[in-house]
């Protein structure tokens, strides 16, 4: 599946190692609208997030399909 996400958006895609790792991005989300009106940005949000790794990137070529 993250090959395929991969190559049809034609962008890496870069995983963590928790569980449920979707949940705890929207959970970020939901952070950074809450505290939006102090200006704080996503990234000083996530900023206490696992480090991500790439895990594909997208097949050459892939973009012509």
């Amino acid at each position: 599946v993250p090959q395929v996400l991969s190559d049809v958006f034609n962008a890496p895609v870069f995983t963590i190692d928790t569980a449920n790792s979707a949940c705890l991005g929207s959970a970020f989300r939901a952070i950074h609208g809450l505290v939006a009106e102090r200006n704080m940005s996503l990234a000083d949000v996530v900023k206490s997030a696992p480090e991500p790794r790439l895990a594909v990137t997208p097949t050459p070529g892939a973009e012509e399909v």
